[in-house]
């Protein structure tokens, strides 16, 4: 039983986290050509995280905010314009693994936060058409 109610306690600190700081906030939206975007609104230059890119770096940072069981993971994508070294956008994230009451045959449950946002979403919501 007490293993139940910690994955709700932490579950509670990762929704508390994710108020505080989660989700996407765009400081500067970047307007590009419809030819510089793919069919699904990424930038043709973005590639992969930790990777510079043209005038961008696209910076990725994972934490371990609680290491035991449940364990709670924050990501922090940042998108930063290198010629004048403004942060055009960052995307926090947490997630929650473990804390399960009976074993799985799977993978461990797990609960994200923000819970319908992807890292390719928060690229498309910085970078736009400009058409």
């Amino acid at each position: 039983m007490l293993v139940g109610c910690e994955q709700m306690n932490v579950d509670e600190q990762v929704a508390a986290l994710c108020r505080q700081d989660g989700g996407i906030k765009v400081h500067e939206k970047v307007l590009l050509p419809r030819e510089q975007l793919s069919p699904h609104g990424d930038p043709k230059f973005f590639k992969s995280w930790n990777e510079e890119s043209g005038d961008y770096l696209f910076l990725a940072k994972n934490e371990k905010i609680k290491t035991s069981s449940p364990t709670i993971d924050k990501t922090t994508y940042t998108i930063v314009r290198e010629s004048d070294g403004k942060t055009l956008g960052t995307y926090v994230s947490y997630l929650r693994r473990g804390g399960d009451i009976l074993p799985r045959l799977g993978p461990e449950s797990a609960r994200a936060c923000p819970q319908y946002t992807s890292d390719r979403l928060f690229v498309r919501t910085v970078f736009a058409s400009k058409d």
